[in-house]
């Protein structure tokens, strides 16, 4: 058995291994996390599992793979509907009690359809199965104790109340009284070394391993070439024109709907993976095209970054951080192919062998995903 072969067999036991895993996880206990800050704020971010709790919530009453399934077959517009319903339910049957007045939460943002769809990807992970929800509002004047009671659904929650206090809140149940003057937060308990880390964290992990897609795009730039000062200039120009429209996407100065960004960011895939079969050294328009095609990937980190939000009155570390993650996660896919590719980049079959057959994978993959994301 040649090396390439052995390579191949390897590679496919770790995608079943791993495409596995990803089916098999144990039910966690929801968790919320509360915070009360200066001028009556508050903020609430809620992890689930939402895997077992679609199982639930869609009497599926099955194994995880059985929702899985129900899941890969809905339409878009099943999917948005499904989950636009999953979270006002949660809104409303959630209660926060203000010195003794209820009401529900506010409309809850993060966990997006792409996150739904994604977990019926071969790619997806434990880690993507675990989303959050958060929800802000205002507290009114002089409140002196805050309770809280999650909608059913969730089962048990374990509550943290601005770090130091925690409590576990059985199932459809309300939760002790805070008081705001003991848990009051400044906006200064939220140091810039923490939010650099954590940005940078969320940028990572939303390339390795999260983002598969464009993992495959950098993988099909390193593909192309042997020299070291293409690949650069490709990678450059990539990262340049991402960088740009995640600032712009951010702030909304440049929008398009997922429904429009996220299958051509498929093609662009697509497009880079041929031309690696047909091309035998550098174009003239493909610079420009890389960079054409790292703004609407900048799009794309963009809708990643405005479900996160960024950290309060730290908008450019955030923003910054949260770029170097994805940057870091790019030159780890490079650095890793590198390493498997170093000992053969050099041999007569290498593009025959490796770049070719590889090349038509990744453009089958991304024809997949398109034909997925506009269905």
């Amino acid at each position: 058995m040649t090396k390439m072969r052995i390579i191949t067999v390897l590679f496919t036991l770790s995608f079943i291994f791993f495409s596995t895993l990803s089916t098999a996880h144990t039910n966690e206990k929801s968790a919320a996390q509360l915070y009360l800050l200066e001028d009556n704020k508050y903020t609430l971010t809620i992890s689930l599992d939402v895997l077992n709790i679609l199982n639930k919530e869609l009497a599926i009453n099955g194994t995880d793979i059985e929702v899985i399934f129900h899941l890969k077959y809905l339409s878009l517009t099943e999917s948005r509907n499904l989950l636009a319903k999953f979270k006002k339910k949660l809104s409303e049957q959630s209660k926060i009690i203000f010195d003794g007045k209820e009401q529900s939460l506010s409309e809850l943002s993060g966990f997006s359809v792409a996150q739904l769809r994604a977990f019926t990807r071969p790619s997806a992970t434990l880690s993507e199965y675990s989303v959050q929800l958060y929800a802000s509002g205002t507290m009114p004047e002089d409140t002196k104790e805050v309770k809280l009671r999650f909608a059913e659904i969730l089962g048990d929650v374990i509550l943290t109340v601005s770090k130091p206090s925690k409590a576990l809140i059985i199932e459809n149940t309300t939760s002790k009284g805070f008081s705001t003057s003991q848990t009051l937060l400044a906006n200064q308990s939220f140091p810039s070394l923490n939010t650099f880390v954590e940005y940078l964290e969320q940028g990572f992990v939303h390339i390795i391993p999260k983002g598969l897609d464009h993992i495959l795009f950098v993988l099909a730039l390193f593909l192309f070439t042997r020299k070291t000062s293409t690949l650069l200039w490709q990678i450059s120009a990539f990262t340049l024109a991402h960088t740009i429209t995640l600032a712009l996407g951010i702030f909304q100065i440049v929008t398009l709907p997922s429904s429009i960004v996220e299958p051509i960011i498929a093609l662009s895939i697509v497009y880079v993976a041929i031309e690696n079969i047909y091309l035998q050294k550098l174009s003239k328009w493909r610079l420009p095209m890389i960079f054409v095609f790292g703004l609407l990937h900048g799009l794309g980190f963009a809708s990643v970054l405005l479900e996160l939000g960024l950290a309060s009155n730290q908008y450019v570390l955030s923003l910054v951080s949260f770029n170097i993650g994805v940057e870091l996660g790019q030159l780890s896919v490079i650095l890793i192919a590198f390493i498997l590719t170093f000992w053969c980049v050099n041999k007569a079959w290498y593009r025959s062998r490796v770049v070719i057959p590889t090349s038509i994978a990744i453009a089958l993959m991304a024809s997949y995903w398109f034909v997925e994301r506009v269905l």
